[in-house]
């Protein structure tokens, strides 16, 4: 990740500053911020770089002025090589006061919509740019069928393709919209985000809630086809749900059996399946798109409503893995919630070896079984003889975990109406979670004292 969130005046956060690895971890309190906090991140990945920044300039901003003409100068090289690679070191300092001056004025904005809510405010909202000076920024025109398109791209980045009218091929000249898509594209490519908000989703919400959601999803969208579509004399208000969990809806009813699984998920599925689940999911394909399960050595599926409370609550982490295409992150609320310890002990080895195939992983979690496995996967991974604890424990290279993957953000709620967030740093063992060792403390300390 090439950049740190800093929050401030956020519900109950006070402040904090987050820096996102490919498996982050929030633990603490209830009711202390951690869902507001992952909402938040999820929009900065969904909702797209103009809802973040907007399209128009800070008028009379020196630092927008330098950029224009910044990106003019790269234009018109490209116009005359066809192409130009560029490093960002020299504009760095303005792509932040930029980014910088467009984020505070569109904070309100931004996390309202997230929240489907007028009431939603936020103090202080900052993304710091970390590395951009060392980012090569490509800038390539084509020419097709009398249309010119200038294409600006990373070196690992998507392409984004910019038309441009006759007379912005003058480089004495970039209009407000060619400026505005040529910025897009830019913090696109530093932030690793996309243009605007669209339902081709890569980053995913699994809420804690999702055990009711998927049971209840044909209802939830009967009523929305009714609200819709047909006369009501007297409606009711209806209340909207957060975006994280409208999106989440969306991505479940969009499922396309046709879809199969990506080939790095297919161990992890046939271990959540048959050994977590004890069963195999599909989705039918019309009219409804009804989820079966089949548990195994049956070959007659039954509805999901009629299987187990564990069953349903690994459905939707098994249908997207199955299903989704192109899948990039999943922003994933307790993932223990209905399991034993020894599934959740299981659930665990599904977090690390997801992450270990190249997806991205934010959890909030209370489970002390889940972190603790982690840790054991850290510490293995340093073990001078991980090869024979490998082999005497059933793990691979897969479970094993590189501790520069993993940040672990505790919350800590201050006087019932503050929070405080710390980053935890890793020991030689791993992390250690104070609110969990201060529970189990007391706990302990009483059962000794009872028991005798």
């Amino acid at each position: 990740m090439n950049w740190k969130l800093t929050v401030g005046g956020y519900g109950k956060i006070e402040r904090c500053e987050i820096e996102v690895a490919p498996l982050t971890l929030f633990v603490g309190d209830n009711n202390s911020g951690k869902s507001y906090l992952m909402s938040l991140l999820w929009g900065i990945k969904n909702l797209g770089i103009q809802a973040l920044i907007g399209k128009e300039a800070a008028k009379e901003s020196d630092a927008e002025n330098r950029l224009r003409v910044w990106i003019r100068e790269q234009i018109g090289i490209a116009l005359k090589q066809g192409e130009v690679s560029v490093c960002a070191d020299g504009i760095a300092a303005d792509l932040q006061t930029v980014l910088s001056e467009r984020m505070h004025r569109k904070k309100d904005a931004f996390v309202q919509k997230i929240f489907n809510s007028p009431n939603m405010v936020i103090r202080e909202f900052q993304i710091e740019l970390q590395r951009s000076e060392k980012m090569d920024l490509y800038f390539n025109f084509n020419y097709v069928q009398n249309e010119t398109a200038l294409y600006i791209y990373g070196k690992d980045s998507d392409r984004f393709r910019i038309i441009f009218a006759e007379s912005e091929k003058n480089v004495d000249g970039l209009s407000d919209d060619a400026y505005a898509a040529c910025l897009e594209a830019m913090y696109c490519i530093l932030l690793d985000m996309e243009p605007i908000e669209n339902g081709h989703y890569r980053h995913l919400y699994l809420p804690a809630a999702r055990t009711g959601f998927i049971l209840t999803k044909d209802t939830i969208n009967k009523v929305s086809r009714n609200a819709m579509f047909n006369m009501q004399t007297e409606k009711e208000e209806m209340v909207p749900f957060v975006r994280p969990i409208n999106q989440f809806l969306d991505v479940l009813n969009d499922l396309s059996w046709d879809v199969r699984e990506n080939r790095a998920f297919e161990p992890i599925l046939a271990y959540l399946e048959s050994g977590m689940a004890d069963g195999f999911l599909e989705m039918r394909s019309l009219p409804n798109k009804e989820i079966s399960y089949t548990p195994n050595g049956s070959k007659t599926g039954m509805p999901l409503r009629m299987a187990s409370a564990v069953v349903t609550e690994l459905s939707p982490l098994i249908l997207m893995l199955k299903h989704k295409e192109n899948l990039n992150t999943l922003f994933y609320e307790e993932p223990e919630v209905c399991l034993h310890p020894q599934l959740q002990h299981s659930m665990a080895k599904v977090i690390c070896r997801l992450v270990n195939t190249g997806l991205n992983l934010i959890v909030t979690t209370h489970s002390d079984i889940i972190l603790q496995h982690i840790n054991n996967m850290i510490r293995l991974f340093r073990r001078d003889d991980a090869k024979d604890l490998c082999e005497q424990y059933g793990y691979a290279q897969h479970d094993m975990m590189s501790p520069e993957k993993v940040k672990v953000y505790q919350f800590t709620k201050k006087d019932g109406s503050h929070t405080d967030i710390e980053e935890l740093i890793c020991g030689e063992n791993g992390f250690a979670i104070p609110s969990f060792n201060h529970a189990l403390d007391r706990i302990l300390n009483e059962a000794y004292a009872i028991q005798g």
